[in-house]
């Protein structure tokens, strides 16, 4: 029999509605489906996009950066080769620099040298050594009667009286020549010292010996004799107290014969009877010799005093510049210090060089 049921209006709307639901919900997910798809897509596309520009700009930093490695090699040749001109022309510089401050410091001894050759010439010149041989020539012509002429002759009575005073005159002579030929012997090893400590310090050794410092200073006045008669020399301390120490002998007779002759220079305006050149030294702590050289002369000007031991820097009309110079190089070469100290022009100046004493176990 057939199924006759109608079904109720209420309920076909409840159906269609339910349906109609799901077909929204089936919708609606495909399309969040959809718009998921698209956005994954549009995602790989930028991030293609991006990659592409990425890769576009590490190529071209890379060529950049490639010019200029290529240009920064080309700037390091260049460089290379003027570091490489640089250190030649400070090597010339610098062998140029030794050269005339051991030319400077030989030229210092010459005028010594010169001084004591001059004085052996006019002693020799001048010596009572003729007087002697035409006694002994007169002596010999008159060989055959020699007793009879002392004794009657009137120029033979009068030869012993001559020869008796002639004697110690020809014995003084002597003595005053050795005295000088002494000072040559010692100016000559002077100059073989500077060129042996420049020597040494091209070898990097030092020429250390035990020596007394009152010798060396009376080296360099004696070095420096000429002009300094007309200048009172005053030895503050007693030098002579010093005992021996280990010192660079050339190195330290190098400076004290350029501070010397500095301080003669400085006093060669300064009034006859007020020029004094003042020398002292000292052992300080038991560790340091101070030695002060200080004249009354010139002065220094406060702006001067931080450039006098430059090289080149001179006050003088004929100076130039080497001598102080010289002086703290070598100083700081024996690991000492040359100080300068002057209140100003008119007041004279001192220097002071300050070295460490090396002891016997520390003395290489």
């Amino acid at each position: 029999m057939p199924d006759t049921t109608l079904l109720r209006p209420g309920a076909q709307d409840l159906s269609s509605k339910d349906e109609i639901a799901r077909l929204h919900k089936i919708i609606q997910a495909l399309m969040d489906r959809a718009e998921r798809s698209a956005n994954a897509q549009g995602s790989d596309f930028n991030l293609f996009q991006t990659t592409i520009m990425l890769e576009e700009q590490v190529l071209s930093r890379t060529a950049e950066l490639e010019a200029a490695l290529r240009e920064n090699e080309q700037i390091n040749r260049v460089l290379r080769k003027t570091q490489a001109d640089l250190v030649a022309a400070a090597r010339s510089a610098g062998m140029a620099e030794i050269a005339t401050n051991v030319l400077h410091n030989v030229g210092n001894v010459l005028n010594s040298v010169n001084v004591s050759a001059g004085l052996i010439l006019s002693k020799v010149r001048a010596s009572k050594v003729e007087g002697l041989a035409r006694a002994a020539q007169l002596m010999n012509e008159r060989a055959a009667d020699l007793g009879t002429f002392l004794a009657s002759d009137a120029k033979g009575r009068m030869l012993p009286g001559y020869l008796i005073q002639l004697t110690p005159l020809l014995v003084a002579e002597q003595r005053a020549v050795v005295d000088e030929l002494m000072a040559l012997t010692k100016s000559v090893d002077h100059i073989k010292e500077i060129i042996a400590a420049q020597q040494a310090h091209a070898g990097a050794t030092s020429l250390v010996e035990s020596i007394r410092i009152h010798e060396l200073v009376e080296d360099a006045l004696r070095m420096n004799a000429t002009g300094l008669a007309q200048h009172q020399v005053v030895m503050e301390s007693d030098l002579a107290q010093i005992p021996e120490l280990p010192l660079d002998r050339g190195r330290v007779l190098q400076v004290l014969m350029n501070l010397v002759r500095n301080a003669k220079q400085a006093m060669e305006t300064t009034a006859t009877g007020s020029a004094k050149l003042m020398l002292n030294a000292e052992i300080v702590g038991d560790e340091t010799l101070r030695i002060r050289v200080a004249d009354t002369g010139a002065g220094i000007a406060p702006e001067d005093l931080t450039r006098v031991f430059m090289h080149g820097f001179t006050t003088k009309k004929d100076g130039h510049g080497f001598g102080l110079h010289s002086a703290a190089i070598a100083a700081r070469e024996m690991g000492g210090t040359l100080a300068v100290h002057s209140d100003g022009p008119g007041t004279g100046a001192a220097f002071t060089l300050e070295l460490p004493i090396r002891r016997a176990k520390e003395t290489p």
